[in-house]
């Protein structure tokens, strides 16, 4: 009798480590970003960018951004275009930054945008994060300065921006130090205008 409890309990053991170790796997592979769309639309001649990214930002990112840390995040973006031997030419790169964070004494929350040097506060988190997980015309180049006889592509990318990360983020051992978050590069086809 007790043989076979024994042996009952340990493959009820084993089976709770199992899933333990499924619920962290899925919880891993879970994306902390991911660019749901991007496309760009032609207002006369200058390409302008729009972007839709899902969010789902780890709880220790949350709480040093509660805690008034300013948090860095970005999306990048790149035109390039297509080489048959060799690395494909960069022909645009831009980098648009913002900065996240909680100011206790208001109680709002901060989007700082680094390129704009423009401020926008929000009542909650959640707010605040939405306003930068959608991006609505943005404007990028005049695409007369895209060669006609060439194909592009653009990509594009978003994350924490680990190199404007603060220091006591970058080496603190209270915090969770996978702070290098970035969505997969996002691609689509450069279409230019039939003339």
């Amino acid at each position: 009798m007790k043989i076979r409890f024994s042996v009952w309990r340990r493959a009820l053991t084993a089976t709770a480590v199992i899933l333990l170790f499924l619920q962290m796997a899925q919880a891993q592979d879970r994306d902390a970003f991911v660019v749901d769309r991007a496309e760009f639309s032609l207002d006369q001649t200058l390409l302008r960018l729009s972007l839709v990214v899902d969010s789902r930002i780890p709880d220790y990112i949350l709480i040093a951004i509660d805690q008034g840390f300013a948090v860095p995040m970005m999306f990048e973006v790149e035109i390039r275009s297509e080489k048959a031997y060799w690395f494909d030419d960069k022909v645009v790169s831009l980098k648009q930054q913002y900065l996240l964070h909680h100011l206790p004494m208001l109680d709002s929350f901060v989007v700082f945008d680094v390129n704009s040097s423009e401020r926008h506060y929000f009542d909650n988190r959640k707010a605040a994060v939405q306003s930068i997980e959608v991006v609505y015309n943005y404007p990028m180049l005049d695409i007369n300065n895209l060669a006609p006889d060439k194909e592009y592509y653009a990509r594009v990318r978003f994350g924490i921006d680990t190199d404007e990360l603060p220091l006591p983020l970058k080496s603190s051992s209270l915090w969770d130090n996978d702070w290098d978050l970035k969505s997969d590069w996002y691609e689509w086809e450069v279409i230019r205008p039939e003339s």
